[in-house]
């Protein structure tokens, strides 16, 4: 007897399962292991995105209240450490989006595709901004794209010494508050592309500048 059941344990232990799986179980199981096979990417993205994010809040909080003179001092801090992390972060993310194309939320979860924007939006490199602009414009088209996007696309825009279109780079200081950049394209039509985008109006954006970087130093010279 002992050994008749035994078998029977056996033999039901090597029979094949004949139910199938829920389909939101085998959904769920499809996500998981999906998950799993990217998880060095999603941590590499938001890692990176959140030490992108960390400097830039420790330094304009120190910026802010600043005075020109603490500015310059503070700047140059800048440029010895952060600026190295930026060029860093540039070099990593160049392997990574490599044969591929931009990373959206549904891949590798919002935080990892906001990194990996802040990444490439604080790039020192030209040519790698304008690629992952490429990448980023069929996500646009289809209403998927990056919300930064219109700050990346004016950004390429001015450095190739072409109008914004969205006006979100370089702000006119006038009387110590920001104002609107007078290298925009079609002026009258900006607040459509912008609320086409999910942007805020002009106003709001710009009062959100004064209170982010606080009093705006007019240029030198």
């Amino acid at each position: 007897m002992i050994r008749a059941g035994l078998l029977a344990v056996m033999m039901l232990a090597t029979t094949p399962v004949l139910a199938q799986e829920a389909p939101a179980v085998a959904q769920a199981r499809a996500d998981a292991q999906a998950l799993v096979a990217k998880e060095a990417l999603i941590e590499a993205l938001g890692g990176m995105g959140a030490v992108d994010q960390a400097t830039r809040v420790t330094f304009l909080k120190a910026r802010k209240t600043a005075s020109p003179e603490d500015r310059q001092a503070l700047d140059a801090i800048w440029a010895e450490h952060y600026e190295p992390i930026d060029r860093r972060h540039t070099e990593r993310l160049k392997v990574l989006l490599a044969g591929r194309g931009w990373f959206t939320p549904e891949e590798v979860g919002q935080r990892a595709a906001d990194g990996a924007f802040h990444i490439v939006n604080h790039s020192p490199d030209l040519a790698f901004q304008k690629e992952a602009l490429a990448k980023m414009e069929p996500l646009v088209a289809q209403g998927r794209g990056p919300s930064g996007y219109p700050n990346l696309y004016d950004r390429v825009a001015e450095q190739e010494g072409r109008p914004q279109r969205y006006a979100t780079q370089r702000a006119r200081c006038v009387d110590g508050r920001h104002a609107m950049p007078d290298n925009v394209e079609d002026p009258a039509g900006l607040e459509k592309r912008r609320a086409a985008l999910g942007l805020q109006t002009m106003p709001d954006y710009l009062k959100g500048l004064d209170d982010m970087y606080g009093r705006c130093d007019p240029p030198k010279g």
